[in-house]
């Protein structure tokens, strides 16, 4: 019955499915599947840990399936490469092209009811959270560290990695790039194409801009998920 389930899920890879499940989950876990992996899935780096902080249910995870946006990705090939800690906080949804690599001794936090529409990256090297109901576009980039390090005269370096923080209900428009040390509150909007690089504290806003224009185009603002 369980297998029926999943065939009805298009482009569910079976084989990389349970193989994935029973690789990172306690038996009695992985027998519910609550981990599912599209065809065009490579799984690179299967270290670390899965995390439920929820009841795992059939699909509570999928990972590199279809959304919006995803055309341009249609074969593009999703990547898994984890070394680190996975926390699982609800449902969740990695959409097709999505890379996803935690380092050894980091740790990414997903809320639930999580979405990212598809070929977006999540780069975490040190601590990247998310808080519940966050849909996340297409084409973006969240990166807790440089990759290289800026010295002073001193041999200190200057660009360590910071954790990122993204609060409930935030949206996070196409093509936008969150760098280390980024919180963002509450109910906000991430214009696309916007490049943060410092932290904003007022609820309910719109974010928008690069550099030095990063500021708030519109306070007091409500977003809600369309069904498409």
């Amino acid at each position: 019955m369980r297998f029926q389930k999943i065939k009805r899920l298009m482009g569910v890879n079976i084989f990389k499915t349970i193989y994935f499940n029973y690789k990172y989950l306690p038996v009695k876990q992985a027998f519910k599947l609550p981990c599912l992996v599209c065809y065009n899935t490579s799984l690179s780096v299967m270290k670390g840990e899965i995390i439920f902080n929820c009841k795992p249910k059939f699909g509570t995870l999928r990972f590199g399936f279809n959304g919006v946006g995803t055309i341009d990705c249609k074969y593009t090939r999703s990547i898994w490469e984890v070394r680190g800690k996975l926390f699982i906080n609800g449902k969740t949804n990695f959409g097709r092209g999505s890379k996803i690599s935690i380092k050894e001794d980091a740790k990414l936090s997903i809320g639930a009811n999580f979405s990212i529409s598809g070929n977006s990256s999540i780069i975490c090297c040190k601590d990247i959270f998310f808080g519940n109901d966050c849909l996340l576009s297409w084409d973006i980039l969240i990166l807790d560290s440089d990759f290289h390090s800026i010295l002073d005269r001193n041999k200190r370096r200057l660009n360590p990695a910071s954790p990122i923080n993204i609060g409930n209900h935030v949206w996070i428009g196409c093509r936008s790039t969150i760098l280390k040390g980024v919180s963002i509150p509450n109910d906000c909007v991430i214009a696309a194409s916007s490049v943060l690089t410092k932290s904003f504290n007022t609820d309910s806003v719109i974010i928008s801009g690069s550099g030095l224009q990063q500021r708030v185009l519109k306070e007091n603002i409500t977003w809600c998920k369309e069904d498409l």
